[in-house]
């Protein structure tokens, strides 16, 4: 009898390093911090300016032994001449646990939250360091912070100098240096490793903007993998908020140049209808596996919907995604290699605990080719034919059995059967408010703020918005 488990595991394509690789931003700050004893609540503290106020079936929900005080690790002005408060008057939660595991890909909700949990930890810690500017002058000069770079407990994570300056009446802007001795410290020339502006207009309007260098922080402890720069917009309104997020990766990273992740609050919508709706969009340079005779590039797509209580609908699109179906390496049993596009639906419930937390899952191959390498040694393809209900020609012919044939009744037969240990389509769709939200979703087109490039992305500056 021919085992399931055998088979590759075909939505877990991502290294198992970019989970991690993602988050760099919040380790940034959250390196070795925990909470100083003054406050262990989950309930966010201060500044709620850029808060989007997402439900946990969105971020996964915060991690309650990831507490942030900021005071002392961030912006370490606790003990300054100028600090108005201790840090133990800050303890906000501001790292969201997204998704358990590093099996991102597995569906579309899971990418979706995956995404939409960086997007929450870089709001929370925005709003987090507003609330902390209010304790140091704003001057704009260069001020000492306690991580000196001489001393035994020396971080290179955390900043070793800060400044904050009033840019008009309406607008902030917090700096942070990371790396500079007290003998030599950083001046107007530099560039800070983290930089925040933010504008209040006199309409209550609120734009801003941050731009993280992750080589100016700790560069000696680098990831090829990760991203390297990192930028978020801020629009909001009094009809809705919007934070979009742009990552550009290391030249190390083989197979991913850009992630773009936008996550729009809608203000005037029902609560029990489509309140957020996040969309995601990955610049490819690469296969996740590479193939033999694939030359073309994958394209990842995501949009999410959400009411205003978490139930929502998560779809992904991936296409021109190489998949090498490997059964045994030790027997050499191969069904051969495959391109496909594949569209991934995934309606989700408020309660991620519960037994079923889904209402719908349904991943439909649109199109495949199969692309050469079958070889079976062990097994013959009556067995595959047996297993999975398929036409008794369909390994000869013109089924799929030559170069370019269509083979996407096999790849769906593994996706609706679970197949190998995939997570099988079960459930019906709802025909709700949801389904119409993702009938034709809009996905981004560009992962680039401009559109073409990353020319001035990153540029530490911002214009507020008219």
């Amino acid at each position: 009898m021919y085992d399931k488990t055998s088979f590759p595991k075909i939505l877990n394509i991502g290294p198992s390093g970019f989970a991690i690789a993602l988050v760099l931003g919040a380790a940034v700050f959250s390196a070795g911090c925990s909470d100083s004893g003054g406050n262990n609540s989950n309930e966010p503290v201060g500044s709620s300016l850029l808060s989007l106020n997402l439900p946990d079936s969105l971020t996964g929900g915060t991690e309650a032994s990831n507490h942030l005080s900021l005071a002392s690790r961030a912006l370490n002005v606790a003990k300054s001449g100028n600090a108005t408060r201790s840090s133990s008057g800050v303890g906000e939660p501001c790292f969201y646990s997204g998704v358990e595991d590093d099996d991102v890909f597995r569906n579309g909700y899971r990418m979706s939250k995956f995404m939409i949990s960086a997007v929450a930890t870089w709001t929370c810690l925005s709003d987090t360091i507003i609330d902390l500017s209010d304790s140091v002058p704003h001057d704009g000069l260069i001020q000492e912070a306690e991580n000196d770079t001489l001393a035994a407990n020396y971080d290179a994570d955390e900043p070793t100098h800060y400044s904050v300056t009033d840019d008009s009446a309406t607008q902030t802007t917090v700096r942070l240096y990371y790396g500079f001795d007290r003998s030599m410290p950083p001046t107007s020339g530099d560039n800070p490793g983290f930089f925040l502006s933010w504008n209040e207009a006199d309409n209550g309007d609120i734009s801003g903007r941050m731009v993280v260098d992750a080589s100016s922080i700790d560069p000696l402890d680098s990831d090829p993998e990760a991203p390297t720069d990192m930028r978020v917009d801020f629009d909001y309104t009094d009809t809705a908020k919007v934070a979009d997020m742009f990552l550009r990766f290391d030249n190390g990273n083989a197979w991913a140049d850009g992630l773009r992740i936008e996550v729009t609050k809608d203000l005037t919508a029902s609560s029990l209808g489509q309140v957020f709706t996040a969309r995601g969009l990955m610049e490819m340079k690469a296969q996740f596996a590479a193939v033999d005779g694939i030359t073309e590039l994958p394209q990842l797509r995501m949009y999410t919907v959400s009411d205003r209580l978490g139930e929502g609908a998560a779809v992904a699109e991936f296409v021109d995604v190489s998949l090498p179906l490997e059964i045994d390496a030790v027997t050499g049993d191969h069904l051969g290699n495959y391109l496909f596009d594949k569209t991934d639906i995934y309606f989700f419930d408020v309660n991620q605990n519960s037994i079923t937390p889904w209402d719908w899952i349904d991943k439909t191959i649109t199109d495949s080719q199969y692309r050469g390498g079958r070889n079976l040694v062990t097994m013959t393809t009556a067995d595959i034919i047996s297993f999975l209900s398929l036409s008794p020609t369909y390994f000869s012919g013109t089924e799929c059995a030559n170069l370019g044939d269509d083979c996407t009744v096999l790849l769906n037969a593994i996706f609706t059967d679970g197949f190998a240990d995939q997570e099988q389509n079960q459930g019906m769709n709802p025909m709700d408010w949801r389904s119409t939200a993702i009938t034709s979703p809009a996905y981004l087109v560009s992962v680039y703020p401009n559109g073409s490039n990353w020319i001035g992305a990153f540029d530490l500056m911002f214009t507020p918005y008219p």
